[in-house]
């Protein structure tokens, strides 16, 4: 009796070292302590509590990779729009000089970049128009194609064809209110009215942490409108797109027509300066922000993986260890079944 006792002994803890040897098995195959929670014991709340906190960390991470693509698209825009402006300032202030003899090709050069301009206020990234508010899908300028013949071009032609030796600051104000007039102004209705009090697009970063980053081509960093850097710009280009031989044969009038709209086209540089400066410190906060994600998320894939991973070397030893155990417990198995038989048959 005492014989079958210790064979069934024996036998019972076969059992659980090949339970054990199939769980090794299966831990250095895939590397992690077990294939469902109720494998971690103790642990399983916490490791389901890890995984909730990395999987929304994540999400930022990501909602901070997207904005950071358009805030650089939007830099890119920005700045190709500020050296239009600076350009034809020059231009503008150079041909003060030159008299009749430039105009023509001022003009040129005024119509090809109001054209421009208004292209790049109409930058999509990812289908998102970037300048248009919370109307993502609205196209900011809606006739960019044709703004050269369009409603404000051709209003603003009519004003400076009015230009005479005395009137240059009469003309000007005129294209300024053509410009601001709902009949001929160049941007949609939703920049041209919601847009104007609603916050600017912004970036959830972290739990209570929004970082406000959108551009509106209606309305400036300081909150002008009918003097916002985007109406100056387009403007101002439309009006020397607008000049002839006839304007240059009005001297007084077309120098000082030149002057203002070189002053203008300054101003709306400096408001694109403003844009991307506010930009690029919005740049900066979202990428700290995003660096201090990827740093608590290092530290929280470390201890998700000390409780969910196995050391392999540590259970590769073991697992060893084990079928060496389980080998000697079947020789000492099969040595003593056949004492036991050898004993029967005495």
């Amino acid at each position: 009796m005492a014989m079958i006792s210790t064979l069934g002994g024996m036998a019972l803890d076969q059992i659980r070292l090949r339970q054990e040897l199939g769980v090794m098995t299966r831990q250095v195959a895939t590397g992690f302590v077990g294939q469902a929670h109720g494998d971690l014991g103790a642990e399983a709340r916490r490791a389901i509590s890890l995984r909730g906190e990395i999987a929304r960390r994540e999400a930022y991470v990501g909602a901070a990779d997207t904005a950071l693509a358009r805030m650089d698209t939007t830099q890119e825009v920005l700045a190709r729009l500020e050296g239009i402006a600076a350009d034809l300032s020059a231009e503008a202030q150079r041909s003060r000089t030159f008299g009749a003899s430039g105009v023509e090709t001022l003009a040129r050069r005024a119509r090809s970049a109001l054209e421009e301009a208004a292209s790049l206020l109409n930058t999509r990234h990812d289908g998102d128009y970037l300048f248009s508010g919370t109307d993502l899908g609205g196209i900011p300028v809606p006739d960019d194609a044709s703004i050269a013949t369009g409603a404000m071009a051709t209003a603003i032609a009519a004003a400076v064809a009015t230009l005479n030796p005395g009137n240059a600051a009469a003309v000007l104000a005129d294209t300024a209110l053509i410009a601001s007039d709902p009949a001929t102004r160049p941007f949609s209705a939703h920049l041209e009215g919601p847009a104007l009090t609603e916050p600017r697009r912004a970036l959830q970063l972290a739990d209570g942490e929004r970082v406000e980053w959108g551009v509106l081509a209606s309305q400036d960093q300081g909150g002008a409108v009918a003097a916002s850097w985007g109406r100056e710009l387009l403007r101002g280009l439309a009006t020397l797109a607008a000049l002839t031989p006839a304007s240059a044969a009005q001297v007084g009038g077309y120098d000082a027509l030149l002057a203002g709209v070189a002053d203008d086209l300054s101003a709306a540089g400096r408001g694109l300066t403003q844009e991307r400066s506010a930009l690029g410190a919005a740049e900066q906060r979202v990428e700290q922000g995003r660096e201090r994600h990827e740093n608590l998320l290092v530290a929280l894939r470390g201890q998700l993986g000390g409780i969910e991973e196995v050391d392999l070397a540590a259970v590769s030893a073991a697992l060893r260890q084990t079928e060496l155990r389980l080998q000697a417990s079947y020789e000492a198995t099969a040595t003593l079944s056949r004492l036991s038989l050898a004993a029967l048959l005495r």
